[in-house]
């Protein structure tokens, strides 16, 4: 896979104002040695132009004015000298061009002292020149053995001229000249010494502060691409190598895949084994995922429980298939996160450019639409995208648009459905059941709820559900249903979310009814979650009173361990096998059997989806105590089932013989 590149080079600025690594060690300088200091090869190149234009310049004057004859031979070699190093320059050799041009500077102007005027001569001015660019352009050494050159030669001068061992014509000497000239190129050199020197140490400084700055760069850059968690490039970097993909798509005729993954039921992971295990289980997720990709592709992490895989150069969609079949086998595969075994799928969608388009959030999009289709289709799978997606996509969003404005207009109401005692026949409580009232038409929760708990809007509406269940059941108390128990079914998401607590009881403060008129309704799937959440918020209902249901027992993954660890009042037998209860005989047994066990365990039965009287009389027989169903009632509006139910139909005519027919 391809990995994010971040450099680590720190640029920094570059100097030799007396570096110690530009010679001042024992070791000597290598000056055969490339450099790749550009900056000061670039300067030493401006100083070797205006040193070469300035010799020029004088050579031009002296020739107008005749003046200096002996010194043409001293310019021109000292010209050609010059541009040869230049040369030596631009080839890499700084440290030898260097050396070079300052030893030859002193070499010139030397020359020209000895062959006119001597220490008289202005030329002499120039070795203050060759001092700064000795100490700019070189090493300490060199600095050095400039100075105490250039000292011994004003004095040999000096020396030579006032013993006569040298006539310079038309100018007479004094030997202080020479003394003046070295007490004066003392003082020089010692300034050109501090001055460096403080250059030296304010350009470390400033070096410092740069390569900081640069480290510094570099983390946040690392910190803005790369997923601080996982180590896999985050959004920004995937946008690049999705557009250098599709580049190389365009050159190659061939296609990019996005695949858009989401994990299934990590957020069960995340809630009931807390956030430490979670981030584990998406590290091993992540290396799971990049050891399933080929080298050239990318895997990144755009958020929570969601990746991202760029597969490039696809030239048969068969490959993308494999490499999604991979994935999901990968990442399916037990996983130990702090001596806890962890087992979970993915559902990855895809869409396939350019045919799905060419623009990555477009692509990203439809790959998230058919990444939704492959949850709807059963979870760990992988899907392809396709037209019909996006107007199933449409339809998604205006439906959530309009459960939205039906929770803001209050357009839902609750529908009864009573349970009844099948002893005595009388209405023990019934169940609040949710409708949309759509325009006029009365949808059901099928077609809402869902979609409500795949947004998050299941909390508002399960929020509304309670405090309308309570203060209605309140108002049926008043109006003659005396002791009625409402039943409200809670959602997964309502006790993850953990307020649940404090939902319920702010229902019940807010209609002032007693917590041993509702009760809760919860699924097997959701107890098999083992939370301590869960457990805790089901227990500190029941301690204020509030009574608790299996729902739809039999159909999800019955354990006997959750009927043990919660104390709960009443189990719902599933409609599933009530409707085949007089006629099927393992559903029959199953019947038998659920009320048996939840007797042991000193538990209720309630039976759902009771149709006939046959059934009534069979699951009676059978040892249930309650039954719900059309064949008392199917559900009912609020204000039908008040003005029903305190009329005198509480009680089943006939039942005085407990298996005689019901009429209602």
């Amino acid at each position: 896979m391809r990995q994010s590149k971040i450099s680590n080079k720190t640029d920094s600025f570059e100097y030799s104002y007396f570096d110690e690594k530009h010679g001042s060690g024992d070791a000597p300088p290598s000056f055969l040695e490339i450099s790749d200091n550009k900056n000061q090869a670039k300067r030493t190149k401006q100083l070797l132009i205006a040193v070469f234009l300035l010799i020029f310049i004088a050579y031009l004057i002296n020739s107008y004015h005749f003046h200096f004859p002996s010194a043409y031979p001293i310019y021109q070699t000292l010209m050609v000298l010059v541009a040869l190093c230049y040369l030596v320059v631009s080839f890499g050799y700084l440290k030898l061009g260097s050396y070079i041009f300052v030893w030859l500077i002193y070499a010139g102007i030397t020359t020209l002292i000895l062959n006119h005027e001597g220490l008289r001569n202005p030329i002499v001015i120039g070795y203050t020149g060759n001092l700064v660019f000795a100490a700019m352009l070189a090493s300490r050494r060199l600095f050095l053995s400039l100075c105490l050159t250039i000292g011994l030669t004003i004095v040999a001068v000096g020396l030579a001229n006032a013993n006569g061992w040298m006539h310079f014509v038309g100018m007479s000497f004094d030997f202080m000249i020479a003394v003046d000239l070295l007490l004066l190129y003392s003082v020089i050199s010692y300034g050109i010494w501090i001055l460096t020197g403080d250059l030296r140490d304010l350009v470390r400084s400033l070096d410092h502060e740069h390569q900081e700055a640069v480290i510094a760069q570099q983390k946040y850059q690392k910190i803005a691409q790369l997923d601080q968690l996982t180590g896999l490039p985050n959004r920004v970097i995937a946008i690049d190598r999705f557009n250098h993909s599709i580049s190389h798509a365009h050159r190659d005729n061939t296609e990019v895949a996005m695949l858009f993954l989401d994990l299934d039921n990590f957020k069960r992971v995340n809630d009931s084994l807390g956030h430490t295990v979670g981030d584990g289980l998406l590290k091993t997720i992540a290396e799971r995922l990049t050891s399933s990709v080929r080298e050239g592709d990318t895997v990144c992490r755009i958020g929570g429980d969601e990746f991202l895989v760029v597969l490039e150069d696809i030239k048969d969609k068969t490959i993308i298939a494999k490499i999604a079949d991979k994935i999901l086998h990968n990442v399916a595969l037990p996983i130990i996160v702090s001596e806890h075994q962890l087992t979970t799928t993915c559902s990855i969608g895809i869409a396939v450019s350019p045919g799905d388009g060419e623009d990555f959030d477009e692509l990203r999009k439809k790959a998230d639409t058919a990444m939704y289709k492959s949850k709807e289709s059963g979870k760990n799978n992988a899907v392809f995208y396709d037209e019909e997606m996006n107007k199933d996509m449409l339809a998604h969003i205006d439906n959530v648009n309009s459960i939205r404005e039906a929770i803001k207009n209050e357009d839902f109401e609750l529908y009864y459905q009573p349970k009844v005692d099948l002893n005595s026949g009388k209405i023990f409580s019934a169940e609040a059941l949710i409708r949309w009232n759509r325009n006029g038409e009365i949808v059901g929760p099928n077609s809402f709820i869902p979609i409500a708990e795949n947004t998050g809007l299941i909390l508002e509406i399960g929020e509304w559900v309670l405090k309308e269940a309570c203060k209605q059941c309140k108002q049926f108390q008043e109006r003659g249903l005396n002791d009625f128990i409402v039943a409200v079914n809670l959602s997964s998401i309502q006790f993850r979310r953990g307020n649940l607590v404090e939902v319920v009881k702010s229902a019940l403060e807010n209609a002032n009814l007693n917590a041993s008129y509702l009760e809760l309704e919860v699924t097997e799937s959701l107890l098999m979650e083992d939370s301590d959440r869960l457990r805790n918020q089901i227990r500190e209902l029941q301690d204020v009173g509030v009574t608790f249901s299996i729902d739809d027992f039999g159909t999800g993954y019955s354990s006997l361990a959750y009927l043990r660890d919660f104390d709960f009042d009443f189990i719902k037998i599933d409609r599933s096998f009530t409707k085949n209860s007089v006629t099927q005989e393992n559903d029959l047994a199953l019947c038998e059997a659920i009320v048996v066990m939840a007797h042991k365990l000193k538990l209720m039965v309630v039976a759902e989806g009771i149709e006939t009287d046959e059934q009534r009389i069979f699951l009676k027989r059978a040892g249930c105590e309650f039954g719900q169903g059309n064949l008392f009632s199917a559900p009912i509006p609020a204000e039908e089932f008040c003005m029903r139910f305190t009329s005198g139909d509480t009680v089943l005519l006939n039942s005085e013989a407990s298996d005689s027919p019901l009429l209602v």
